[in-house]
């Protein structure tokens, strides 16, 4: 009996803390601590109504590289090889190619040999003349012959000239940086001139190339900021150029961007916000300030009162890191753009001054 009440009492001791945690709270307790944020205000700035189109990333060189010189294939660079500009990337059998090199190069010594014998035999009968032992029609005669081994000359420098290159062309060199994606021939093979060898696709110089509408190409400005989407995050990329000749059939105009060559793999599909209107002065938030659960798409900002205000985010238009909401909100608003995933509706924040966001 009495280890039965020392058991009591022990359960009634440990219990009283939650009795008494429980009691403070049905009588109004401490509530949840204040919630760190980082704001922005929002700002009045020129918007333009938006639409998504896709788009793709690709090289600004995509080349099947060929044989310039016929020959049997001897090595061909595999399949994923980065090369830089200029470097090997295949070759082909050269002994044919080194025999006529010798054999040019044999023409040329030959009448250069000669030619030092005409330039004697013209000087020779240039003083019989000027002694009258020789005619007039002999010396001619021989300057002529003079004359035409010159052109010869000439004719077999360009020979061996010409051999020289198609030798140097019997290793085949990448013409810009890139990747070997494609071999076409493999090692045996005999190539004629012509001949596709394998398929290099340069992986630093890229662009986006966009199918726009053809209604919205009049508010495409080049160097203007456009809003590109991919799977690695969202970019603010310049228009390079739009290509002012329409398709008849699709209706479309081609879109260029420019993109950074690092973190871009040719092939990516991407979809980019284009403007379809005239831009408007309207009140804009950063995009990081937007918050998705579900389908219900807000923002928070700051009251007075240093709580957070869910406030419905109905986006306008998107430009750069920028979106107009649809009313809400006004110009000087403080928005949470760090912290809100965590927010409830009505919950007290403390602003982190020392890290104030700020965006462009």
């Amino acid at each position: 009996m009495i280890k039965k009440m020392q058991v009591k009492a022990l359960l009634v001791s440990a219990l009283l803390p939650v009795f008494a945690t429980m009691a403070v709270m049905a009588q109004g307790g401490p509530s949840m601590p204040p919630a760190q944020v980082q704001v922005v205000a929002a700002e009045e700035r020129l918007m333009a109504p938006q639409i998504d189109v896709s788009g793709t990333v690709i090289s600004l060189n995509d080349s099947k590289i060929s044989a310039e010189v016929e020959g049997a294939l001897l090595w061909v660079a595999d399949v994923g090889a980065e090369v830089a500009e200029g470097a090997v990337i295949a070759r082909i059998d050269d002994r044919l190619l080194r025999v006529a090199v010798s054999q040019a190069s044999a023409k040329l010594k030959r009448l250069q040999a000669d030619m030092v014998f005409r330039k004697q035999d013209v000087t020779r009968f240039q003083e019989l003349a000027a002694r009258d032992n020789a005619s007039r029609a002999r010396l001619e005669e021989v300057i002529a012959r003079r004359d035409m081994l010159v052109h010869e000359i000439s004719d077999a420098e360009a020979g061996l000239d010409r051999a020289q290159g198609d030798l140097a062309r019997a290793e085949i060199r990448a013409p810009f940086p890139g990747h070997v994606v494609a071999r076409i021939v493999s090692k045996g093979e005999y190539l004629t001139v012509g001949k596709e060898v394998l398929r290099l696709v340069d992986t630093q110089n890229m662009e986006i190339v966009i199918p726009a509408p053809l209604a919205v190409a009049r508010y495409l400005k080049v160097g203007s900021d456009v809003t590109v989407y991919e799977a690695g995050g969202v970019h603010v990329l310049p228009i390079r150029t739009v290509v002012p000749v329409g398709d008849s059939i699709s209706r479309m105009v081609e879109v260029r961007l420019s993109t950074p060559a690092a973190g871009w793999v040719v092939g990516t599909p991407v979809k980019v916000s284009l403007p379809k209107g005239d831009a408007v002065q309207a009140v804009a938030v950063p995009r990081d300030a937007l918050v998705l659960k579900g389908s219900l798409v807000f923002v928070y900002k700051v009251g007075e009162d240093m709580t957070a205000q869910q406030i419905k985010a109905d986006v306008v238009a998107t430009v750069g890191l920028w979106v107009s909401l649809d009313g809400g909100v006004a110009a000087g608003d403080k928005i949470v753009v760090r912290g809100a995933e965590r927010l409830q509706p009505g919950q007290t924040v403390m602003i982190d001054e020392a890290a104030v966001a700020g965006v462009n």
